[in-house]
């Protein structure tokens, strides 16, 4: 397995685009939580006063965070779409059975490499919400809410998978990027027209792009404190009302799973069939 990986990594070492979207990930993630903390709203002096710091103390910051940093998921998996196309282009993956691996050991050692890549990620994102809680905090329960870290990892695998099938079917760079990133941000118009067409909201929820985008919900305190300052209470009866209709988190993780596991599959069909 540390073969494989040693191998992955030998190819992504000096490639200058890999560590600069790492940089990039890991600089602006922390400078958007920081300038949001520092926000504030309304006057202190009333009750609707509301500061961003609130949201990120804990437990609510692995929630706060890692809705953040999901975001920058899209950046990755424009990443990964690199690292593909670049095994296409430069025919490393041919290169790879040449020197002595099996093809099957090829896909696994890819893989490996994005599991690995979403591990430390998610390592990251968890220091980051260990250092903003520790900061803002000054009470309240450290860990009740860290399950969203395991959330926003399976979320992470879901960008990279996706962004894997793209690369593997297209093959080209700049035509897999604007493919995914198209998916991306076009899925939410697509999912109105559905919904509007169908009557019927709770079906397009089921997508694969929907169910992965949504993993990391919108933070529920940030929610409920919009909603708190609204002084009409009818309005926040809505509000909360219309958050709540979405699948819940536990069959959401499920049914991403589910997907993730299809595309893995899908993905290793294809390139067993193919000729790398």
């Amino acid at each position: 397995m540390l073969h494989l990986l040693n191998i992955e990594y030998s190819k992504v070492k000096n490639y200058a685009s890999f560590w600069v979207i790492l940089v990039i990930y890991a600089i602006v993630i922390p400078l958007i939580i920081w300038g949001v903390s520092s926000f504030q709203l309304g006057d202190p002096k009333t009750p609707l006063y509301w500061e961003g710091s609130s949201v990120f103390k804990f437990p609510v910051v692995w929630n706060s965070v890692t809705w953040v940093a999901s975001w920058f998921n899209i950046l990755l998996g424009i990443l990964i779409v690199l690292i593909i196309c670049n095994d296409f282009n430069f025919r490393t993956f041919k290169q790879n059975v040449i020197d002595g691996l099996s093809k099957q050991q090829v896909i696994a050692s890819k893989f490996l490499f994005l599991i690995a890549l979403a591990t430390a990620v998610t390592i990251y994102t968890f220091l980051l919400s260990l250092i903003f809680g520790s900061i803002f905090s000054t009470g309240g329960s450290m860990f009740d809410q860290i399950y969203y870290l395991g959330i926003y990892f399976i979320q992470t695998i879901g960008y990279f998978t996706l962004a894997f099938i793209f690369s593997i079917l297209l093959r080209k760079t700049a035509l897999s990027i604007i493919v995914f990133t198209l998916a991306i941000f076009i899925n939410p118009i697509l999912t109105g027209i559905v919904s509007l067409t169908i009557g019927d909201s709770s079906f397009v929820q089921f997508l694969p792009i929907n169910v992965i985008s949504e993993l990391t919900p919108f933070p529920l305190q940030w929610l409920t404190d919009m909603m708190q300052m609204n002084p009409d209470p009818e309005a926040q009866k809505q509000g909360l009302e219309a958050a709540s209709l979405v699948i819940s988190q536990p069959i959401r993780t499920v049914v991403a799973i589910l997907y993730i596991s299809i595309f893995v599959f899908l993905t290793n069909l294809i390139l067993k069939k193919r000729d790398l």
